[in-house]
């Protein structure tokens, strides 16, 4: 009997050696988590600021001038002795103007001028065969000896222009131009002698007899006035001048500027000179030289300096309200469960192998490389971003070269966020980060192996001082040593 159980045990020995070599095999049931990000967007509104633009010439402009300069109604006199002499003129405008381009623009507004001139008479004007008081028949003569005679006219005209303006990115000063046209109507018009001397003579042929300082034939001083007949003029004009900015919409002119009437201003029915009372009945009436037949056409005019100020327009800052769409993301979370079959190899001890110490990692040098890396350890990133800069791969490299002196270092990449955005999202985005730093390192020839991610969101802020929320979007770079970094 003892001898069957022996046999049965030595059958049944290689079997039970046999089966402690065999592979165990176990189903273990994994959970897979997938995490889908969804872009989506909120409606929102917000206030935008359009800023003032000073720098566009284009736009309104209201224009005020003031002019003086030398003026004269525009006419002559016939006769050696008779001249015409001009004198101060002044001019008021003011106008509004709309740049429709940078250098061009159109004008429009109201000027109030002045024309001034002194006729100056003299010689010897006769009228023959009249009849004097005593019904003599005689030759009369009019010595002009001393006459001088104020004429001026004041028009309120409406000048219609074309402007032009130009400035190089080196002047100070902008050129300025305009050229028009006016009509202009006449609100006082007078003329009044200031200065009259005459002396009146008779001949009388029957007698050969010339008398004078007697009965009407003596000296006689005028002091006369009255108004002058005026019609509406076409003045054409031009100015010339610079431009000094003192603000960003205020402008001071200083120029030139001349205008003349285009027609003849003079609607009076000329007549012979003459002046005409009780005694000298045969005489023309006189009403100022600028209405005998001496006088030519007139075209009053006048040229000067004048100074102004063109106020610009500008729109100042806007402010409206829009509304637009602000994306984020929406993690969406989906639970799958996989069967896995795992395996378990239980190998048959060895007593060789059973008493073999593992071979401890070179801590040291382990050590120094952590060292080398801890100059490098912090790579930071833009805002919402995980893409790498150019800086950021300089500094991998040395860490490469590090970790390629001693295979056996391992690190861990901890990846981290600010505080701006939601939780969840820079949960993700900091894991992110982690994995750009470790596909970088991983392209470069570091065994992913070596390398352990995390992401930490924005729970473990920044110890550093300066710009926190820069700092806070980073990735630390640890050398794991012993298990611990």
């Amino acid at each position: 009997m003892t001898n069957r159980w022996f046999l049965l045990m030595a059958l049944c020995l290689p079997v039970t050696i046999q089966a402690a070599n065999d592979t165990i095999i176990r189903h273990l049931t994994d959970t897979v988590t997938a995490v889908t990000l969804v872009s989506d967007s909120t409606l929102k509104q917000r206030e935008i600021v359009i800023p003032a633009d000073s720098t566009s010439r284009r736009g309104h402009y209201v224009q005020a001038h003031i002019g003086l300069g030398y003026g004269s109604l525009g006419y002559s006199l016939e006769g050696a002795e008779n001249h015409v002499n001009g004198s101060f003129s002044a001019l008021l405008q003011l106008q509004y103007a709309y740049f429709f381009h940078p250098h061009w623009g159109i004008g429009a507004g109201l000027w109030f001028t002045n024309y001034t001139s002194f006729a100056h008479i003299g010689g010897n004007y006769s009228w023959s065969d009249q009849i004097d008081t005593d019904l003599e028949r005689y030759d009369h003569t009019a010595s002009v000896q001393a006459w001088r005679e104020r004429e001026s006219i004041h028009n309120i005209g409406i000048p219609i222009s074309l402007q032009f303006q130009y400035q190089k990115d080196d002047w100070k000063a902008r050129l300025f131009a305009a050229v028009g046209i006016a009509p202009s109507f006449s609100v006082m018009k007078h003329y009044k002698v200031t200065e009259g001397v005459i002396d009146h003579s008779g001949y009388y042929p029957d007698w050969n007899l010339l008398l004078t300082n007697t009965h009407e034939f003596q000296q006689k001083q005028y002091a006369d006035e009255g108004t002058l007949s005026i019609r509406t003029q076409v003045n054409c004009f031009m100015d010339l001048g610079a431009l000094v900015p003192l603000t960003p919409n205020i402008d001071l002119l200083l120029g030139g500027y001349f205008n003349i009437a285009a027609n003849d201003a003079n609607s009076s029915t000329k007549k012979a000179i003459g002046w005409k009372d009780e005694v000298f009945d045969f005489m023309e009436a006189y009403d100022g030289a600028y209405t005998t037949t001496l006088s030519s056409a007139s075209h009053p005019w006048e040229a000067g300096v004048k100074i102004g100020i063109h106020w610009h327009y500008i729109a100042p800052e806007k402010h409206k309200t829009e509304s637009y769409y602000e994306p984020f993301m929406r993690e969406d979370t989906t639970y799958r469960y996989i069967p896995r079959a795992d395996t378990t190899i239980i190998p048959r001890p060895e007593p060789a192998k059973a008493l073999a110490v593992a071979e401890p990692e070179p801590v040291h040098e382990i050590v120094e490389v952590a060292k080398k890396v801890e100059k490098f350890n912090k790579i930071y990133f833009e805002y919402d971003s995980y893409e790498l800069t150019a800086k950021s791969k300089n500094y991998l490299s040395s860490i490469v070269e590090a970790l390629n002196s001693v295979p056996a270092a391992r690190i861990s990449l901890d990846g981290h966020a600010s505080d701006e955005g939601e939780t969840a999202y820079n949960d993700l985005l900091s894991e992110r980060r982690a994995q750009a730093v470790r596909d970088y390192l991983v392209e470069k020839g570091i065994d992913v192996k070596r390398i352990e991610t995390i992401g930490h969101g924005s729970r473990i802020p920044n110890d550093e001082k300066g710009e926190v929320r820069i700092r806070d979007r980073r990735v630390e770079i640890n050398v794991i040593v012993n298990n611990a970094k």
